[in-house]
């Protein structure tokens, strides 16, 4: 009975330190093999890191297109763009940039709800891991013209 035991328990400790090394090997292989080779790294440049549409009229949609440059040796992977407001719309050319290539990031400010000074931003999330949130500041002057009263006033 108490060999039965003592096998019980090396089997159990064998099990837990088998699964411990299982886990602690997963946690330092990522699967990512930019992350493992330092050579291989990308490394994500963007035109601008900052835009001003200028004075543009009330409903204007100003347009801009920045280019996202790999200047790493790995490929950059854009793995998404964040608008701070619906008022703003992008697309990019392609999510996959191979090393010394680019993309075209073209973005849209709709002005429609807005005046006066405003400034929003996107962020471009990527592998890149120096940089892996890019941050673009975008501004513009929405100016509002008013039709003036073209009819007299004839209540006198």
């Amino acid at each position: 009975m108490r060999k039965n035991t003592i096998i019980f328990f090396l089997i159990g400790v064998i099990i837990i330190l088998g699964g411990v090394l299982v886990f602690s090997n997963i946690q330092n292989n990522p699967s990512n093999t930019t992350q493992n080779n330092p050579g291989l790294q990308p490394r994500i440049l963007v035109s601008e890191e900052e835009w001003d549409f200028g004075k543009v009229t009330q409903g204007a949609k100003p347009t801009h297109i920045f280019i996202v440059k790999n200047r790493g040796e790995g490929d950059l992977i854009i793995e998404g763009v964040k608008e701070s407001c619906a008022c703003i719309e992008v697309s990019i050319s392609t999510t996959h940039i191979k090393p010394g290539e680019s993309a075209e990031l073209k973005v849209i400010y709709d002005t429609t709800d807005y005046a006066g000074k405003d400034e929003k931003h996107l962020h471009i999330y990527s592998n890149d891991p120096q940089i892996p949130d890019a941050r673009i500041n975008l501004y513009v002057e929405i100016e509002v013209f008013q039709i003036p009263n073209l009819i007299p006033d004839l209540q006198d």
